[in-house]
């Protein structure tokens, strides 16, 4: 254990699985090993953690939604992006309307999103768009998180809605069908789902300790990868989910051993950044694109994997 502390304030999302994902890193002493003192904020939201980095309540952002952290970027706001982190979304489409069956049905309906502009938004105006549907004829309902969505898709709030892996797996327990185009790691295995930002001063005055920070991730994601970590996942999630049942875990737990979606070495692809923008600026959320490295600063990254394999 390090005996040097490296504060930092870290926004995160505030979902059940980043909750999960904290509890594991807390349980199995991810940040400590590399002397590491994190001070969370969660929110519901990348549009929200790129506020809050901004106004200099939090140094960096970790597993969040990146596309308003571009957008800020390309206005000239002091933002970079600095590693991957999700690189494929959890997110599937759902409705409990019998005569909602497929995206091609979604013209005129009402879907629960996100913020107009943040991940879940973003996420179901990209699949319209590969399905060939405007989304302008969708009618968007901004609500919150993908749980918060799920609730009022239950609810009857709206007609269709956004849940994750353990309702893919469980659609008759909660009463809801997958729409056909809908299970989104399938559709836009493309889109990355989330990253990692920092603001400038935090990259110029707390440098080591985001570096220190993104090492313990790295730790966390090839945990979250290995076959070896059931037992160890199954005790954070009943610490951080209490009530929530085992069996969903699992489905959750399957879904990181079959598809390995996060980025154990740190770095977020040149082309996962140019679709993103390009989204944005199709979007109208970003007035151009930007060349990879004036949105991003991947040298940290490659700093932290560098610490985490020389720690061994």
């Amino acid at each position: 254990m390090m005996q040097t502390s490296f504060d930092i304030r870290i926004v995160d999302a505030g979902g059940p699985h980043e909750l999960v994902n904290m509890e594991l890193m807390n349980r199995l002493g991810f940040y400590d090993r590399f002397g590491v003192r994190p001070h969370k904020t969660y929110v519901s939201n990348g549009a929200e953690a790129a506020k809050l980095v901004l106004a200099g309540e939090c140094d960096a952002a970790m597993q969040m939604g990146f596309g308003p952290a571009l957008s800020a970027i390309v206005r000239s706001e002091p933002l970079r992006v600095i590693a991957g982190a999700n690189l494929l979304t959890v997110h599937a489409v759902y409705s409990k309307q019998p005569n909602i069956r497929s995206l091609k049905d979604l013209p005129g309906r009402t879907v629960g999103v996100g913020p107009l502009g943040a991940l879940t938004h973003q996420l179901i105006y990209a699949a319209l768009l590969k399905h060939g549907i405007d989304p302008a004829a969708v009618r968007f309902v901004p609500i919150g998180s993908s749980s918060t969505i799920f609730k009022a898709l239950q609810a009857g709030e709206v007609e269709v809605g956004f849940g994750e892996t353990e309702v893919f797996e469980n659609q008759a327990h909660y009463g809801v069908h997958a729409l056909e185009g809908g299970a989104l790691w399938r559709e836009l295995p493309e889109f990355p789902n989330q990253a990692s930002f920092a603001s400038a001063t935090a990259l110029n005055e707390r440098r080591e300790a985001l570096v220190r920070a993104l090492a313990a991730h790295v730790l966390l994601y090839r945990c979250l990868h290995s076959p070896q970590s059931w037992d160890d996942y199954a005790a954070a999630w009943t610490t951080a989910l209490p009530g929530a049942h085992l069996e969903e875990a699992r489905v959750q737990w399957q879904f990181y051993q079959d598809y390995h979606p996060y980025a154990e070495d740190l770095l977020l692809p040149p082309e996962q950044v140019s679709y993103m923008q390009e989204l944005n600026v199709t979007m109208r959320l970003q007035a151009e694109v930007l060349p990879f490295e004036a949105v991003t600063d991947m040298s940290l990254a490659r700093e932290a994997l560098a610490m985490v394999n020389a720690d061994g």
